[in-house]
């Protein structure tokens, strides 16, 4: 652990360090999965105070991080881009409690003054045939953010990308035709 780094460590009024390390496959690998540079921990804090803090207040709802910081093993494992900004603790994947992620996606991404780099809503179908979808959101603490908004549809076919924000029903049905 590198010195200033702790493992429990407040990023902001309501997120901590573990929300973002937390990895079941970690965990099960035996793998370490914690921030070994300041300016990962820079770039969480940055990320909760700028955009999931922002994002928390206007819906009214906890946002709950599923998966958040990686390490290079990690990402690699799960099949994480190369320069996935979850490496640089940049990104957080996550679902708002009590809330549809459809809806919580729509308003968030509407939401001109949230700094965020990407935003994309994924929708999975998983291979049980069971959909689940979550938000992924970015943020760069140094230097401007792109501003994508994006659905992002994964099952054993690949990976479709749709500009803008769309319905997992929507999606899939433009998939199978």
């Amino acid at each position: 652990m590198t010195v200033g780094i702790h493992p429990r460590m407040p990023l902001s009024d309501t997120f901590r360090l573990p929300y973002f390390t937390r990895s079941h496959a970690a965990s099960s690998l035996g793998l370490p999965n914690v921030p070994r540079d300041v300016a990962q921990v820079a770039n969480l804090k940055a990320l909760c105070a700028r955009v999931l803090e922002p994002m928390q207040a206007r819906l009214g709802r906890r946002v709950r991080i599923v998966s958040g910081f990686r390490s290079e093993t990690l990402n690699r494992l799960m099949g994480g881009a190369r320069d996935s900004q979850h490496l640089f603790g940049e990104a957080a994947d996550f679902i708002v409690e009590c809330m549809d992620s459809f809806d919580a996606a729509f308003t968030l991404a509407a939401q001109s003054d949230l700094p965020f780099d990407q935003f994309r809503l994924v929708h999975r179908q998983g291979r049980s045939g069971v959909r689940q979808s979550h938000i992924h959101v970015s943020h760069r603490r140094l230097g401007a953010g792109r501003g994508n908004v994006e659905t992002l549809f994964r099952d054993a076919h690949g990976v479709r990308a749709v500009n803008g924000i769309v319905g997992i029903d929507a999606g899939m049905l433009q998939a199978a035709e």
